[in-house]
């Protein structure tokens, strides 16, 4: 099992968001149609289960009418305004040095796939392995990430990049529109998605103006989450909803329970410790920067009357709800932009 949940930040979803709505199309019932709302995305850092984006991805084209959605939103993005490619950009001089740079980098934005530049002999393939075998055809993302990819070696190369001499591997051709057409395309498997190109040019100088644009909707940089802390995350982000069950908090994972449970008690914790931590967490921040009720967050924890919340929330922390609210507020701490600010 791999060491980290295949997590991706919801930040990421703010292109397709603005394709939908330049289709004239609603963005909030693509949102609900995977269990997310509009809010979910604008909260900082908030991050899902990869299967969630792909099966939203799906949906926008759908939504849409349009099967080469995820191909064309990948493709229209300014590659530069990616924290990771900005920085490749900036430090390259060859275009192997701009690939071998961006790998370097992307594993602290994304911990659902690994990239990879590989060469060999004549021919090299830039591209990404999904750790986490995919629950449907992946082929709004793959078309998302081709597109994306292509935008950064033209971005990277400028007129020296030949059409003609590359070759594009995905899941499913047919959802790269005409933008496409000038290049080769083969059906691979479902697990990633790649560009194969002549090794000679990954010395070729990198092209073009290398200062840096900010491009609204990318995501900000972090440090990779490992397992634990992408999980505790996850929790943090549905446990004011009415709590969790332990089979709901699994299902966050993609995992079945006993899987889960397994993979926690290599950190030393359990099911039952992570919940409860998290919704001693969730009320620590609630009473502290909100003026939400103490019978409110019982309810939104899911405990059946406040005194089971109050006796829960002193054994853990040593001190009453009401008694801790009363000694947070007297330190008039400033405010964060916290999860329990943004109800």
């Amino acid at each position: 099992m791999p060491d980290s949940l295949p997590l991706v930040q919801l930040q990421l979803l703010i292109p397709f968001l603005n394709g939908l709505r330049s289709c004239g199309v609603d963005p909030e019932p693509v949102l609900e149609s995977v269990g997310l709302t509009q809010t979910a995305v604008d909260q900082e850092g908030a991050s899902v289960h990869v299967m969630v984006i792909h099966q939203f991805v799906e949906n926008c084209a759908k939504a849409a009418g349009d099967k080469t959605f995820g191909a064309k939103i990948g493709s229209q993005l300014d590659p530069s305004g990616w924290p990771m490619i900005r920085m490749a950009i900036e430090q390259a001089t060859t275009l192997g040095d701009f690939l071998n740079i961006y790998v370097a980098q992307v594993n602290k934005f994304a911990s659902s796939v690994t990239p990879y530049v590989e060469v060999r002999g004549s021919t090299t393939s830039f591209g990404e392995i999904r750790k986490f075998k995919p629950l449907i055809e992946p082929a709004q993302n793959d078309g998302f990430m081709i597109g994306l990819m292509l935008s950064m070696l033209e971005r990277a190369m400028g007129d020296q990049m030949d059409p003609q001499r590359i070759i594009l591997v995905v899941s499913d051709p047919s959802v790269l529109h005409s933008r496409f057409a000038p290049f080769q395309t083969l059906r691979g498997k479902n697990m990633g998605s790649r560009i194969q190109f002549p090794s000679e040019w990954l010395s070729v100088p990198v092209s073009g103006d290398r200062a840096p644009t900010e491009v609204s909707g990318q995501p900000t940089e972090t440090r990779q989450d490992p397992f634990l802390t992408g999980f505790q995350n996850l929790l943090m982000q549905h446990i004011g909803h009415g709590g969790l069950t332990v089979g709901q908090a699994a299902n966050l994972a993609h995992l079945n329970t006993r899987k889960l449970s397994r993979q926690l008690s290599k950190f030393g914790t359990n099911m039952s410790r992570e919940l409860t931590r998290a919704k001693i967490n969730y009320a620590k921040e609630t009473l502290q920067y909100s003026e939400r009720s103490i019978e409110e967050i019982t309810g939104a924890l899911g405990y059946s009357d406040p005194s089971n919340f109050a006796r829960a929330f002193s054994k853990e922390v040593g001190i009453s709800p009401s008694q801790f609210r009363k000694n947070e507020k007297s330190t008039d701490l400033p405010v964060p932009s916290s999860r329990a600010t943004s109800r």
